[in-house]
């Protein structure tokens, strides 16, 4: 018969057994005199858990090695509890061998001494919910970032049950606070005249499972007319729909931009100029108008992401506007050149061009006016104008020249028989004599203005000069003439007429207008080109009354610029007055095979 020891060591095999097979793991430990825990047996699962026997664990410290150093405290305080004879439980942060982080449920018993009633040891249980704590810190962590989402959202967001209740509301619409609307029909929150509609809107998706997305015109928060877009989706939990989520955006800007949009689209297709927008980085072009895709010959979007330059030269273009826009003090002036269009034809358009800033980004904005007919009869009334001027500058010097030429030979003859007869009527007609030569020297000096250029009326380095000597000697201004170029001059006789009417308005707006007392012509050719300067040492744009009388000049200057294939500028020049610049192209000879 068994006695009481193989009694006691049957239960031992029997507790150690199911505490093998239990979950986690059951160990126990006992309190040297110093009240220090010494492991004394653990079942298996310490391994699984913690990666190491509980013969290892003691050579590398004991339990306490284990725990993580700011829950030491926990366990501590816990071992003084159980000290006194109270159990304990909770969680405890620990590392296993392997340097991973675990969270153990523990159970912990003090054990007696039956005959003193001290406490000597702990028998416990330990259960890894490390999975379990992982899962509750990314549940915590998603509904802080959920919380921070629908509070700090510009939406409305709504969470309505089956029978349309608002179950949640992220943050108040108006009066409407989460706390008042919570627990009520959505449609107590829609206007009367809405609610059919949007209650068959809610009642269909959840019938369905199918989102839906609309747009309603209602009061905003502040009473004032809104639009508010709804975009209703169901909620599924074991495939069916328990519940619907809707988010309410406040839509009124947009939908007032794309109105304002689709305005100025409609004002952009009707217009009768052409508008171009271009990319200053590559001269791309980014958008265009039907008129400028008509202007050029290309069909609607053809243009889109094409390089400008084929149809006119940009740098040309800003070229031009700098020039203008340092005389005219502005940034919105017209400049005026030459296009061509997709099938090699070409046209003059006169283009305002705008810096204009999208998306962080510098544009240029254009807007051109095809202005080929209206230059071409400008072309024709300074041409008729100047045949016009050659035609009466040839009747004075051939007609009313000659018939004052032979007047005053007839007069000479008249006074030489006087002078035979000594009659005092000699003086008379002397006097006479020399009226008449002061008409024909007039005549011949008015003859030579109107038409300065032809056949025997000199070159065009010899009327300039003659030019600059007149005006030096009838108005006291010092013209200096730097004219380097040899004759003849590779120019048609029309363009050297061009070229003198410049010269001769420049010379002319400096005695009107500048107050100057010096100014220098300087014409030269180089590279094919004809280059001409004229400065003043007057005072500059600031000498132009306000009404600008010469502006009719200025323009028709820059007409005839054009005419000779080139362009004018005008601005500041070094000595504080005003400069104008010409260029233009040369007639030169083609050079045969």
């Amino acid at each position: 018969m068994p006695d009481d020891k193989d009694d006691l060591r049957w239960s031992e095999f029997r507790y150690r057994t199911v505490a093998s097979m239990a979950p986690g793991f059951i160990f126990e430990y006992r309190f040297n005199e110093r009240h220090r825990p010494h492991a004394v047996w653990a079942s298996q699962g310490v391994e699984a858990i913690l990666g190491c026997t509980l013969e290892e664990t003691e050579r590398r410290g004991g339990w306490d090695a284990l725990i993580e150093d700011a829950w030491k405290p926990v366990a501590r305080a816990r071992q003084a509890q159980l000290l006194q004879g109270k159990a304990q439980s909770g969680e405890l942060l620990v590392r296993a061998i392997s340097g991973e982080r675990k969270w153990l449920q523990i159970s912990l018993q003090p054990v007696f001494d039956p005959h003193t009633q001290h406490v000597t040891g702990v028998v416990g249980s330990a259960y890894d919910i490390t999975t379990r704590k992982l899962t509750e810190e990314a549940l915590r962590k998603s509904e802080a970032v959920l919380r921070a989402v629908t509070e700090n959202t510009p939406d409305w967001l709504f969470l309505i049950d089956e029978r349309l209740g608002v179950q949640f509301m992220n943050r108040p619409f108006g009066k409407n606070r989460p706390e008042i609307v919570r627990g009520r029909s959505v449609l107590d929150f829609v206007p009367p005249e809405l609610r059919a509609g949007m209650e068959a809107i809610y009642r269909k998706a959840l019938a369905t499972g199918v989102s839906a997305r609309l747009e309603l015109r209602k009061p905003g928060p502040d009473g004032s007319p809104g639009t508010f877009e709804h975009r209703i989706m169901p909620v599924i939990e074991s495939g069916e729909v328990r519940s619907l989520t809707v988010a309410v955006t406040d839509v009124t800007e947009r939908k007032r931009a794309e109105n304002n949009l689709r305005t100025q689209a409609r004002i952009l297709e009707t217009m009768r100029e052409g508008v171009v927008l271009i990319d200053p980085a590559n001269h791309a072009i980014r958008l265009t108008n039907p008129t400028f895709d008509r202007m050029f010959g290309y069909g609607p979007l053809e243009l889109l992401g094409s390089p400008i330059e084929p149809l006119f030269s940009m740098l040309a273009v800003q070229r031009r506007r700098l020039s203008r826009a340092s005389h005219d003090g502005s940034s919105e002036v017209p400049v005026e050149f030459e296009c061509a269009r997709k099938d090699g034809s070409r046209f003059v358009a006169a283009c305002v061009l705008t810096p204009l800033n999208m998306d962080g980004a510098e544009h240029w904005l254009a807007v051109l006016n095809d202005v080929t007919e209206r230059k071409q009869l400008e072309r024709e009334i300074i041409e008729i104008a100047n045949r016009e001027q050659q035609r009466i500058g040839s009747d004075l010097h051939d007609g009313l020249g000659q018939d004052l030429t032979g007047i005053a030979l007839m007069l000479k003859g008249v006074a030489a028989q006087l002078r035979k007869e000594s009659s005092a009527a000699r003086h008379d007609v002397e006097e006479v004599i020399g009226l008449v030569n002061n008409a024909i020297e007039n005549t011949r000096t008015l003859a030579r203005g109107l038409s300065p250029l032809g056949s025997g009326r000199g070159s065009l380095k010899e009327v300039i000069e003659t030019l600059a000597a007149r005006i030096s000697e009838r108005f006291g201004v010092q013209v200096e003439c730097d004219l380097d170029f040899e004759e003849p001059i590779p120019l048609s006789e029309t363009a050297a007429a061009h070229v003198y009417r410049i010269v001769q308005e420049a010379l002319t707006n400096v005695v009107r207008h500048s107050g100057g007392t010096e100014v220098s012509v300087d014409l030269r050719m180089a590279d094919g080109e004809l280059l001409l300067r004229i400065e003043d040492n007057g005072r500059g744009f600031a000498a132009m009354p306000p009404d600008r009388p010469e502006g009719l000049g200025l323009r028709i200057m820059r007409y005839r610029a054009q005419v000779l294939g080139g362009d004018l500028a005008i601005d500041s020049g070094r000595n504080g007055g005003v400069s104008v610049r010409c260029s233009c192209p040369l007639d030169l000879p083609t050079e045969g095979p």
